[in-house]
């Protein structure tokens, strides 16, 4: 049988197969690349997937998200020199990724700096040009984001900011905060709340919000801490939906084939860890400080802490920074369990019948 992990919802619509239909409101809610697995276990979607990444069990987890931060950097950096290889790191100029590059960078032996190339855009710079021109400009290796597809299947470890906003939250918190107010997005999960969100997501079919939102509420079932805000739900829908998927989407845009072995060994991204997702999982009140500029401030310190910039930790917001590093790239529309890329896929191939998403 065919299992897939990470598919395009282009390439799945175009058939018209029992579920799939209802299947296109989750991707309304949270985009079109959001190809959706489930990590608990607990909905079966109409496409056969296979989760590659079971939730990690908590025990009595202490570190704190810094601690996360070095310890990551230091593997990474003697990982690479372990291999031989140079390490190409992403940087957009934002949050995520220049957490990545800082912590790199704290940690970096003179030989580890010289191994480091920094992969980006005119956008990088134009997001954070302090940053660019104290510690990127003249003192690292730089080249554009644009050549990356062709960095994969290659001798290189492949580094990028991918998964922080798993440990966060989301764009779609922001879209919240933005339609509902602050306040109400923080305060003690409201069902009805939720519905009206989606609603507003879903193109006014409340309908299909309500359903939506008991879909969703299963989810909760399978987390191992209580989530009591709508702030905590959103963001569990996003952890326990959409790790894969971030974890696989820059790898969609490959020009070879790749192996699991290459991904294990050479594509690390950085957030992508179990004790990365045991500080979110046991820190639920790490998210937000004050208001919402203070989104990510954890992330924030970590960089403050490095370019005693002041500036970006109380004001710099959250932005969509990956469109720009991926610009010119098309990705394939289906990766198979076996790392088997494809450009299409016969629905029988994909198509999962007994699923949740069955019209009554």
């Amino acid at each position: 049988m065919t299992r897939i992990i990470l598919y395009k919802s282009r390439a799945v619509f175009q058939h018209q197969l029992p579920g799939l239909a209802r299947l296109q409101g989750h991707f309304r809610a949270y985009g079109p690349g959001s190809t959706p697995i489930d990590r608990t276990g607990r909905i079966r979607f109409p496409v056969k997937t296979v989760s590659l990444f079971p939730l990690p069990a908590i025990h009595n987890f202490d570190k704190s998200y810094e601690e996360c931060c070095d310890e990551r950097a230091v593997a990474l950096l003697e990982h690479a020199q372990r291999l031989d290889v140079p390490l190409y790191c992403f940087w957009s100029g934002g949050i995520d990724s220049t957490t990545v590059l800082v912590s790199l960078l704290k940690h970096a032996t003179p030989a580890q700096l010289e191994r480091i190339t920094v992969l980006m855009s005119a956008a990088s710079i134009g997001e954070y040009p302090d940053f660019y021109r104290k510690h990127i400009f003249g003192k690292l290796n730089r080249a554009a984001a644009s050549t990356f597809p062709f960095l994969l299947g290659d001798r290189n470890l492949i580094v990028n900011g991918e998964h922080n906003d798993q440990l966060f939250g989301s764009d779609i918190i922001a879209n919240a905060v933005n339609l509902l107010g602050y306040e109400r997005v923080m305060a003690p999960y409201d069902a009805g709340l939720m519905t009206d969100f989606f609603e507003e997501r879903m193109e006014g079919n409340r309908g299909l919000a309500a359903w939506y939102v008991k879909l969703y509420g299963m989810l909760a079932g399978g987390a191992p801490i209580a989530l009591t805000t709508n702030y905590h739900r959103l963001w569990w829908i996003n952890f326990a939906l959409k790790w894969q998927n971030v974890f696989l989407r820059m790898l969609s845009f490959a020009d070879r084939p790749l192996t699991a072995e290459w991904v294990r060994d050479y594509y690390a991204p950085f957030f992508c860890t179990d004790d990365f997702q045991r500080w979110s999982m046991t820190n639920l009140d790490e998210r937000v400080r004050g208001d919402w500029r203070g989104y990510k401030w954890p992330a924030k310190d970590v960089i403050f802490g490095f370019t005693k910039d002041a500036a970006y930790r109380a004001n710099k917001l959250k932005l969509g920074s990956l469109k720009f590093l991926v610009a010119q790239a098309t990705p394939v529309s289906f990766i198979d369990e076996g790392f088997g890329f494809h450009k299409d896929m016969a629905p029988e191939l994909f198509y999962e019948p007994a699923n949740d998403f069955l019209e009554a």
